[in-house]
């Protein structure tokens, strides 16, 4: 009796699941962040969003709070650290214009400023994230005051001049949308020369 006829054809090859890193949680978290608020971030709703179960999640973090902690790490390492390690100890006209350049970074730029701008919201109301803000604003200002110090200014003018490169940065970030490429570029230019300028 002729049997059936089986059938050779390929099954197709099934999608490899994709295995997530500490990393990838992080930064889903930071876009709820961005766009909601720190009270959004759920790892339930993190791993709805990014089609894993929630199992993945406590494969890299303990609970919520370990993950909130990893977040503001991130970012110090992303914004801080990275910064440092590019600028700390460079002679200062080098380091400022590196510096001063930053928010000029297109995309990059206005996309770290986004984050910053989430973060400080967060910390309005949140004391461990005030902390980490409180650090991470001291550890650039020292920066840049080693910068002045190493340059030859008196303790004093460089923790202030530092602090004012600082608030310059921060507002650059704040005022975007409120300036062009050239205008940036002219504010720049003149910021330079006002820093170094003696009094």
């Amino acid at each position: 009796m002729p049997g059936k006829k089986f059938d050779f054809t390929p099954e197709p090859a099934k999608k490899p699941r994709r295995v997530l890193t500490r990393d990838d949680w992080i930064d889903s978290a930071t876009e709820i962040l961005v766009s909601k608020s720190v009270d959004s971030i759920h790892p339930a709703a993190l791993a709805t969003e990014l089609g894993v179960t929630i199992g993945s999640f406590y494969y890299h973090f303990k609970d919520r709070s370990d993950l909130l902690v990893s977040l503001l790490k991130k970012w110090h390492e992303r914004t801080t650290a990275q910064v440092v390690h590019s600028y700390g100890g460079a002679p200062l006209e080098e380091a400022l214009a590196g510096l001063l350049s930053l928010p000029s970074h297109g995309v990059t730029a206005r996309r770290a400023a986004m984050v910053e701008f989430a973060i400080r919201a967060w910390a309005r109301r949140d004391e461990m994230a005030r902390e980490a803000v409180k650090q991470v604003d001291q550890q650039r200002i020292d920066m840049l005051a080693a910068a002045f110090r190493k340059s030859g200014f008196a303790r004093g003018d460089a923790e202030s001049r530092s602090f004012l490169v600082y608030s310059y940065l921060l507002s650059e970030a704040i005022l975007w949308e409120v300036t062009d490429a050239k205008s940036r570029k002219r504010h720049l230019t003149f910021a330079r020369k006002l820093f170094l300028m003696p009094v």
